[in-house]
């Protein structure tokens, strides 16, 4: 009886720990230019992670320079590119901009983020390999959602 026990606990922690190996998915960032203020003296960017990995949605994005500092950054659903996107900011000075590392955490089963799994599924990224990858299509211009009579 407790070897059943004992396999059965082993299968269900497998089963649900961490998942099985997921197809490739495609994060991008873009760099935004001021058109107002070509000369900014910080260079911002637009980082553009799938909401999903497989089983586990994005559960946080990180930006990170060794020795100086490590912030979690805001998301947001993005809606002008094709496909489910979660799309962050960062604004960085020139001389940083090689040795930013960006961290990608798909530890949750709910596009929501209401729960957390303990995988360490996170990936780790330089900003200017999220740059040289081939960003999305761009989406069809889209109307903003409905609104209620009384949002204003």
């Amino acid at each position: 009886m407790r070897t059943v026990l004992l396999f059965l606990l082993l299968f269900s922690v497998k089963a649900l720990a961490c998942g099985k190996e997921v197809k490739e998915f495609f994060p991008f960032s873009v760099e935004i230019i001021e058109k107002t203020e070509p000369s900014q003296i910080l260079k911002v960017f637009e980082i553009l992670s799938p909401i999903q990995k497989g089983d586990t949605f994005l559960s946080s994005i990180s930006a990170k320079l060794d020795d100086e500092f490590e912030l979690a950054l805001d998301i947001h659903e993005d809606f002008s590119y094709i496909g489910d996107y979660y799309r962050s900011y960062l604004s960085v000075a020139s001389k940083h901009v090689d040795n930013i590392e960006i961290i990608l955490s798909y530890n949750t089963t709910k596009r929501d983020r209401s729960d957390m799994i303990l995988c360490a599924n996170w990936t780790v990224y330089k900003l200017t390999e999220l740059l040289s990858f081939a960003p999305a299509k761009a989406a069809p211009s889209q109307l903003p959602p409905p609104r209620t009579p009384t949002e204003s």
